[in-house]
């Protein structure tokens, strides 16, 4: 199940809404690369502290690839340079990252560099980066002093059910992280006379992954859930 607290926090000023929910004001719908982003990343800190929260998982991760859909050019690396070695070791589907990381990857997001992934800590805490500087933080606990601590930061945190980037649940795919333990199990099944099928895909692109998710209105303009 997925976190029961879930906040959506973005620049967007809800009195700035018309009575559909778009937003109507004057903030930019890409990053600042300054101050307003930092703020973000604070405020992600605020509520993964709160949450006791100091290590993520990576799941579906994605980069760019041919077709570039984000309103920033891609950069070389995707964003993830510094992060991760060129040949992106380390950056797949259940990779365990510390908190500094996931959020120089919520960054990397932010300014549309050409990687995504969501941010989970199973069915504990979430973060996942939407279109137009939309941020989803999910927490199994209400985190009232970050939410107020997001206030302070200028941003506006707004409740909802759910995470509209959360996975189905229904049609999960039971997957691994290859991590040493997968490997050293491997290691030993390759060793015995069984048969075995491993099956290894690449890091998805996110032309690939937008152009197979579905369209979904948001405050400023169409959302594409799965990014």
């Amino acid at each position: 199940m997925p976190p029961s607290f879930v906040h959506r926090i973005t620049k967007y000023d809800p009195a700035d809404r018309d009575e559909h929910g778009h937003y109507t004001g004057a903030e930019d719908t890409v990053s600042d690369h300054g101050p307003v982003e930092a703020a973000y990343l604070a405020a992600i800190a605020a509520f993964a502290e709160a949450s006791d929260i100091d290590r993520l998982e990576i799941r579906e991760p994605a980069v760019t690839g041919f077709v570039h859909f984000g309103v920033e050019p891609p950069i070389e690396g995707h964003g993830l340079g510094g992060l991760f070695p060129p040949d992106l070791t380390g950056y797949h589907d259940g990779a365990e990252v510390s908190l500094p990381v996931a959020l120089e990857l919520v960054r990397a997001m932010l300014r549309d560099q050409g990687a995504w992934c969501r941010l989970e800590v199973g069915d504990v805490f979430t973060v996942h980066v939407g279109w137009d500087q939309y941020v989803y933080v999910g927490s199994d606990r209400p985190c009232a002093e970050a939410v107020a601590r997001t206030r302070e930061l200028g941003l506006f945190p707004e409740p909802l059910t759910a995470s509209p980037y959360a996975a189905e649940f229904d049609e999960a795919e039971v997957t691994e992280p290859a991590d040493e333990d997968f490997w050293t199990r491997v290691r030993a099944l390759l060793a015995s006379p069984q048969t075995l099928l491993l099956e290894e895909t690449y890091v998805l692109p996110r032309s690939a992954v937008s152009m197979s998710s579905a369209w979904k209105p948001s405050g400023n303009a169409l959302s594409r859930i799965g990014r």
